[in-house]
């Protein structure tokens, strides 16, 4: 726009569009609307046509209309049954919330013989007839009762009494309260209990501040319900108590008498009845299914905000927010929780109280050995953690890693079969998880959406004993120390995921709890997000080394945080190193996998073939070659067909691979190479030292600027001595990858080693696979089970898209992967 000229804003008025039907249906067929409304109908019409046989012309006196209507419910008669209604009522909603809000927790978190017979007698009266349930009320606390009769001789008469109208109010009453809150509760993710519980919290504790406010719409529900059926209870009263004008006539049943007497008055009875139940119910439902009345968008929108917020902070380049933390720095200039705080003012807070006496020293971290036998779940686990290590614990899906964190934490469904023992600094810790002073951290920051920032941190030190000031002073600095002292006043569901995720780290962290368990707190984060979340944990465990233990499937977790990782596989440990040797000479197919490497686990054997394998620098002496074979093939063989056995397990003759590495004789070996050094062909190469694999194409995936062919061997190829100059070379079953290896691994002149298809190999100076060298000591041995099955083979290689289109490579398609020996390196299992 030119200097000087004027700007013209036209306003537009906005006008809200016609919403489209299609819209209002949310994908529902249009026939369901046709029986939608004939239901509608049939409760509406009838009550509309009761109110319109109410006669409100002029009597003889002259009154008429809305005058005769008030004069009508205003009557004495109307009025005491009217007050009796709603006094015996309320009374009988409060027995069933007392007596049903247990029924329902015992139902929905117990197990126990005959559980559903019990639920189908709790729930009896919902298909009883009212007058039935009487009888039997009238049968048992009667004069001539099974229990009355007791009573009578005491002087307590219950029959035919007020009391007796309540009692049958919450007889029929009950199952609606039971089933509304059961359901409610066996909708409830019980991990924010788990949660609690590890925080400090005592079972009664966590029932009143996390499970009853988190299912307190469930529990209003039912109650609103329980009043409206205790309100309209007629048969069950008539037949128990009677209908003693201002004792036991309740609204029911005066409507029922002037039925008959002055039907007008009967007619505004019953409006006056449909009004005040129309009124309570829609009171509780008609603000949707959750009933507080928070819209989804709110929730979104809060979300939205928080995210904001978070990089809203980062730009502000403050010590700890995600712009520091995202490029991998620490947080050094905040306190510790658990150290004395420097004068870092936070947002909205109190003036600093007076300075504390200093602090006791930092105790020393705890040692930790864990054994863990979970038969149902198939799990045998033996691990033992130094003071203040941290341990990855790596595996894929249904390994044993959340069951090995659920014990340690304590909260593990157990059944007479389980075996867990726990041992920390020597001594077994208590059963009970809220005394163990173990924090557990999941994926989902599990806040408690009915408290602030602020209060969901102090909950750990508040249920340990602490009092409100000391815990909120302990949680402001927990907050501090993870670059979260601005959110104290937010709600939970006003944060973005990163800033829920530092929360809870420092809800976890304010308890100084001597373990901690980290069940991928990063999985479900963004990139940058969980960058700085990571940074956030190297920070406080620098500040205060705990022993840890860190379940994760990224390969940055390991690198960064941990110490030592473990593999679980099938429920047992198969390969226990530290984090960089995991790494860098994987020993599993997991961790291989992680690593990305194809890998060929067996073990080291002397050639016997007089040809043997050439080096790149030229042939290589007989005692320095070795040879990856099937395990059941004694000598290197030059003819070997490719088998199939049961199980995903190679059969029959199994195969050789050609390496480089330096194994002793007979010793476990492993083989790994990189899917960058695999050459694909259509046709089987001739003439060539080298391995040569066949395989079947499974799958395509980008993999940066390449793409990673995926494919499984083939056991049906044979590949003749005259193929490959040296040994022939096939592959055993347990090749899995895929990516890259350490060039550190491959010293040593040319080997082969024999290669063994059966799953992950142990060390031989290492523990069975199912312990760790802690637990294999000859006074403690680890119990030898069974090896699992394991997958069918699978094996990896990286081309260019070029290349891929020049080979014409589709899934189904059967090639042949060609690696070099010397790109193939061998080393100790």
């Amino acid at each position: 726009m030119a200097l000087g000229a004027t700007a013209r804003h036209v306003l537009v008025p906005c006008t809200r569009a016609p919403r489209d039907p299609a819209s209002l249906m949310r994908g529902l067929p249009r026939w369901v609307v046709a029986p939608a409304l004939l239901g509608a109908l049939f409760v509406v019409v009838p009550v509309v046509a009761m109110v319109a046989r109410l006669d409100l012309s002029d009597d003889a006196t002259g009154h008429g209309g809305l005058a005769r209507l008030w004069s009508l419910l205003t009557s004495p008669t109307a009025g005491a049954a009217l007050g009796l209604s709603l006094r015996t009522a309320l009374v009988a909603t409060a027995l069933c919330v007392l007596l049903g809000a247990p029924m329902a927790l015992v139902l929905a978190r117990t197990t126990f013989p005959g559980q559903r017979l019990v639920r189908s007698l709790v729930l009896l009266p919902l298909v009883l007839p009212p007058v039935v349930g009487g009888l039997a009320l009238l049968h048992t606390f009667g004069r001539r009762g099974l229990i009355g009769e007791h009573l009578e001789v005491l002087g307590v008469e219950i029959a035919f009494t007020t009391a007796a109208v309540v009692m049958a109010q919450t007889f029929v009453a009950l199952p609606f309260l039971v089933l509304s809150l059961e359901g409610a509760l066996r909708t409830h993710d019980t991990r924010y209990e788990d949660v609690a519980a590890t925080l400090g919290a005592r079972p009664t504790t966590v029932l009143r501040r996390v499970t009853l406010p988190r299912v307190l719409p469930g529990l209003a529900s039912g109650a609103v319900l329980a009043f409206a059926r205790a309100l309209g209870e007629f048969g069950a009263t008539i037949t128990f108590a009677g209908a003693l004008q201002g004792v036991t006539q309740t609204l029911p049943l005066e409507i029922y008498l002037q039925r008959s007497a002055d039907p007008d008055a009967a007619i505004a009875l019953s409006l006056l009845l449909v009004l005040v139940a129309v009124v309570i119910t829609a009171g509780v439902h008609g603000r949707g299914p959750s009933g507080r009345g928070t819209p989804a968008s709110g929730r979104a929108s809060g979300r939205a905000s928080g995210r904001a917020s978070e990089r809203a902070d980062a730009r502000g380049r403050r010590p700890g927010t995600d712009e520091d933390d995202a490029v991998g720095t620490r947080p050094s200039n905040v306190p510790h929780p658990h150290r004395a705080s420097s004068a870092v003012p936070t947002r909205g807070s109190a003036p600093a109280p007076a300075p504390a006496p200093a602090p006791a020293p930092t105790p020393a971290p705890t040692a930790l050995r864990v054994k863990v036998r979970v038969p149902g779940r198939d799990v045998v686990v033996h691990l033992d953690v130094a003071p203040g290590e941290v341990v990855a614990v790596l595996g894929p899906n249904g390994a044993g890693k959340s069951t090995l964190l659920q014990a340690v934490a304590g909260v593990l469904p157990r059944s007479r079969h389980d075996d867990v023992r726990l041992v920390l600094d020597g001594a077994a810790p208590p059963s009970a998880p809220h005394r163990r002073r173990v924090a557990w951290l999941s994926q989902r920051p599990l806040l408690l959406d009915h408290l602030r920032v602020l209060d969901n941190v102090a909950f750990g030190p508040r249920a340990r004993g602490a009092s409100r000031r000391e815990a909120r002073a302990a949680a402001r600095e927990a907050l501090v120390a993870v670059g979260a002292e601005h959110l104290t006043d937010r709600r939970p569901g006003a944060l973005s995921g990163g800033q829920a995720q530092r929360v809870a780290i420092a809800r976890a962290l304010a308890t100084d709890p001597r373990v901690v368990l980290l069940d991928e707190p990063l999985a479900s984060l963004d990139v940058e997000v969980a960058q700085a979340v990571r940074a956030t944990l190297q920070a406080a465990q620098a500040a205060r080394p705990r022993t840890t233990l860190l379940v994760t499937h990224d390969l940055l977790d390991v690198l960064l945080l941990a110490d030592r990782a473990v593999v679980l596989d099938h429920g047992r440990v198969v390969e226990d190193a530290p984090a960089r040797e995991l790494l860098t000479r994987p020993r599993s197919a997991f961790a291989a996998r992680l690593a990305g490497v194809n890998l060929l686990t067996g073990t080291a054997t002397e050639p016997t073939s007089p040809t043997r394998p050439t080096s790149p620098t030229g042939p290589t002496s007989p005692t320095a070659e070795r040879n990856v074979a099937h395990a059941e093939t004694t000598d290197l063989v030059q003819n070997v067909a490719f088998g199939r056995g049961s199980g995903g397990r190679a059969g029959g003759g199994g195969g050789t691979l050609v390496g480089t590495g330096r194994v002793d004789d007979g010793a476990p070996a492993v083989a790994v190479f990189s899917p960058a050094a695999v050459a694909v062909h259509r046709e089987r190469p001739h003439g060539s030292p080298r391995n040569v694999l066949p395989v079947r194409v499974v799958a395509l995936e980008p993999h940066l600027s390449l793409v990673r062919v995926r494919a499984e061997l083939v056991h049906d190829e044979t590949i003749a001595p005259s193929d490959v100059a040296g040994p022939a070379t096939t592959v055993p079953a347990d090749a899995v990858g895929p990516a890259t290896t350490s060039p550190a691994d491959a010293a040593g002149p040319a080997t082969t080693v024999p290669a063994d298809a059966v799953g992950p190999v142990p060390s031989a100076p290492r523990a069975p696979s199912d312990a760790t060298p802690q637990e294999a000591a000859p006074q403690d041995p680890a119990p030898q089970d069974p090896a699992p099955q394991h997958p069918a083979p699978s094996l990896a290689a990286d081309l260019t898209p070029a290349a891929v289109a020049d080979l014409g490579l589709a899934p189904g398609d059967r090639v042949w992967f060609v690696v070099k020996a010397a790109e193939v390196q061998v080393y100790p299992a």
